[in-house]
C-alpha cells in the first residue's frame, strides 16, 4: 500500500525515556506526501480556522470542519491513513499500551504558531481534550536547532532546564499523554507549521489512572 512505509517509520523509531517517553522521526513522509500536508495548510483561511479552534477544544465530538478538511482527494487519503487503526496499533505497540480502538475517536487539525506565540505549559490530559496519544508532523519553511516542542518534567519548568526539541522540516513526534507529559513552546522569530492529530478517549472511557503508562 502507498502509505505503509509510515508504519515502518513508527516501528523503527527509538523511544527516548526522559523527561517522559516520546519518539521523534526525521524524514517522516515521502516528499510528495509532505507536500500534500503543506498544500492543505496553505489553503486554509487562518482567521476562520483560529476562530473555529475554540469549537475544536470545547466540543467532545469532532467538528466537521476538522474531520472533512482537505485540499485534494490525495491529501484526504493521507490524513485518513495517518488516523487509521493501523497507525494506532503501531503507536500502541511502540509504547506498550492498550486501549480498545472502539473507545477512541480522532481529532485532526492543522496548526499555526506565529512568531513569538507560545503554548502555555500544559498536558493534553489537563487541558480538557482527554487525549490518549498524539502524532504531530512539522513542516516549517526551514529547519531550526531550536523552537521544537519543549518537554517538561513539571508545570512551567524553565525552558533552559527542559528538553527542547529542534524544529525540523518533515519530522514527526509521537507520545502517549498522561498528567505528567507537560510540554510547551519557546517564543522566537519562527513560524511553526504542523499537522496534529490526537487519539482521544470517547466520553466515559477515560482510564481511572494513568499510572501504567510511560513507565
Amino acid at each position: 500500500m502507498e502509505f505503509d512505509y509510515i508504519i515502518d517509520k513508527i516501528n523503527d523509531a527509538k523511544i527516548v525515556r526522559k523527561p517522559w517517553p516520546y519518539a521523534t522521526m526525521n524524514d517522516f513522509l515521502k516528499p510528495e506526501h509532505l507536500e500534500l500536508l503543506k498544500n492543505d495548510w496553505h489553503s486554509i483561511d487562518w482567521t476562520e480556522h483560529e476562530d473555529k479552534k475554540k469549537e475544536y477544544v470545547r466540543s467532545h465530538e469532532e467538528p466537521n470542519w476538522v474531520r472533512d478538511y482537505f485540499s485534494s482527494q490525495k491529501s484526504k487519503q493521507l490524513t485518513e491513513f495517518l488516523s487509521s487503526k493501523d497507525i494506532y496499533d503501531a503507536m500502541e505497540k511502540k509504547f506498550a499500551t492498550t486501549i480498545d480502538w472502539n473507545d477512541i475517536f480522532i481529532k485532526r487539525m492543522y496548526k499555526r504558531d506565529d512568531a513569538f506565540a507560545v503554548d502555555e505549559s500544559h498536558t493534553d490530559v489537563h487541558c480538557g481534550v482527554n487525549s490518549y496519544m498524539v502524532l504531530q508532523v512539522f513542516f516549517p519553511d526551514k529547519s531550526y536547532n531550536e523552537f521544537g516542542t519543549v518537554l517538561q518534567e513539571y508545570f512551567d519548568q524553565p525552558i533552559e532546564e527542559s528538553i527542547e526539541l529542534p524544529l525540523i522540516v518533515n519530522s514527526a513526534n509521537i507520545f502517549v499523554n498522561t498528567p505528567d507529559t507537560w510540554h510547551t513552546t519557546k517564543p522566537g522569530d519562527r513560524l511553526r507549521k504542523s499537522y496534529i492529530q490526537r487519539f482521544v478517549f470517547k466520553e466515559g472511557h477515560e482510564p481511572e489512572s494513568f499510572d501504567h503508562y510511560n513507565k
